[in-house]
């Protein structure tokens, strides 16, 4: 199977063309808007690759409407925009990846938004590159960091003293759309022993706050001076930064688990009932080279090396993902690549070249118990891009449909061990290459 790339689109149909169409904000500033709360959004993307385009529509009915991509709100977007909602719906947030701007929303139902605010993170993090994560309903973080090699004599490898490692990060405030705090040269600090055997972070992302700290998941690789390049970590690293001074960046890490924490769009950490930060772990692990994913506790500031949620024993494959949903009480959905499964074509990379991925499924997670039940879902799915789900009452709604097909909202009651969900409302109109990307 093969999906054309967004930049095809145009030339095999009309679909993506009239989608477009529709999407203008000029009329819609015009009229009187009243602010909408109480529905959902739904969001949806146009092209696997670079660029995409992101598209938003807000819905009242999960269960029970016909949802279709010929109607949109076009978000500001070079890539695919990372949307974040208001509890009570009546806002949205986006961030436009690699211009570095975050808009704010105003809903008043359907596809009818009003944009009622703006920051460029740019100017105060001096990168177009940053991320965007809500914290809560008031405050946002923009995160960024970038790592440098360093040696006390550029010629000779053998005095490589490890990666200098800054990071960027600023509290937005919602409500007004300002950035009165920031740091964009924080110096990162490890563990002397660690920093000079080659580790380093070169992405963070998904924080979440406990006491008086940002956790934020990280990217890791292991530098080797000897030729320059990096390799897979065989540990998992956290950045934890002082909150609210946004200073002291420090790392904790641990050697249990293995892999990177910092996810791509789907959160990787939570906060649990207990205070404890439950963080997914994806990698390969040194044990057996196979790929494997894990939930791991950070408690009191550290690495609860006792606790270890081993999803790739519990469904007995290995396995990739970006992160995790939480509902309540330990229990948890995984979205998942299956490795299992033969890899196909998605698209292209930023760099224009084929992606490939295997076939994604979706478990359901008892944290608390240590079982996980593989879930009931469509095939060929593909969730790397996927971005969020709800939980409302006691179940838990996710948007699943194939790249270029229609789907459905499922929804699985949170209180059930059953592998069948149902199927709630419709999702159609997709074209080549298109997909729904996250209810909010």
């Amino acid at each position: 199977m093969r999906f054309l790339t967004f930049r095809h689109i145009f030339a095999v149909g009309t679909v993506t063309l009239a989608l477009f169409a529709s999407c203008s904000d000029e009329n819609d500033n015009e009229l009187p808007f009243n602010e909408k709360k109480g529905d959902f959004h739904i969001a949806f993307a146009n092209g696997t690759g670079n660029p995409s385009g992101t598209l938003v529509q807000g819905v009242s009915d999960l269960k029970n409407a016909v949802i279709t991509s010929n109607k949109g709100w076009e978000l500001e977007s070079s890539r695919t925009a990372r949307i974040f909602a208001s509890a009570d719906g009546g806002t949205i947030y986006s961030l436009n990846y690699t211009v570095g701007t975050i808009e704010k929303l105003s809903y008043a139902g359907e596809d009818n938004y009003q944009q009622v605010g703006k920051y460029d993170a740019s100017i105060s993090l001096g990168t177009k590159t940053v991320r965007f994560t809500l914290l809560n309903e008031q405050k946002s973080s923009v995160h960024y960091i970038s790592a440098t090699a360093q040696y006390e004599d550029e010629n000779d490898a053998s005095t490589y003293k490890g990666h200098k490692m800054i990071a960027s990060v600023g509290i937005l405030e919602l409500e007004s759309m300002t950035m009165p705090v920031f740091n964009k040269e924080l110096e990162v600090t490890m563990d002397e022993t660690l920093a000079k055997a080659g580790y380093y972070i070169s992405r963070i992302d998904c924080p979440v706050i406990s006491g008086n700290k940002l956790y934020y998941g990280a990217a890791v690789s292991k530098f080797n001076a000897e030729t320059a390049k990096s390799v897979a970590t065989d540990r998992t690293f956290t950045l934890v930064v002082d909150y609210p001074s946004l200073s002291n960046a420090t790392v904790i890490s641990t050697a249990h688990v293995q892999g990177s924490t910092n996810g791509y769009r789907t959160p990787t950490q939570h906060v649990n009932e207990a205070g404890e930060i439950l963080q997914m772990v994806s990698g390969v692990s040194k044990d057996t080279g196979e790929n494997e994913v894990h939930i791991v506790k950070i408690k009191n500031g550290e690495y609860d090396t006792s606790y270890d949620f081993n999803l790739s024993k519990l469904i007995d494959k290995p396995a990739k993902s970006n992160g995790f949903f939480y509902a309540r009480n330990g229990i948890a959905y995984i979205p998942y690549e299956d490795l299992t499964k033969e890899q196909i074509q998605i698209g292209e990379d930023p760099n224009g070249a084929p992606s490939y991925s295997s076939m994604w499924k979706v478990a359901k997670m008892d944290l608390n118990k240590g079982t996980a039940i593989d879930l009931n879902v469509p095939d060929d799915l593909w969730l790397q891009q996927y971005q969020n789900a709800v939980v409302k009452d006691n179940e838990f709604y996710i948007a699943l449909s194939p790249v270029g097909k229609a789907g459905n909202i499922y929804i699985f009651d949170i209180n059930s061990d059953s592998k069948d969900g149902t199927k709630g409302s419709s999702l159609v109109g997709t074209g080549a290459d298109q997909y729904y990307i996250g209810i909010y």
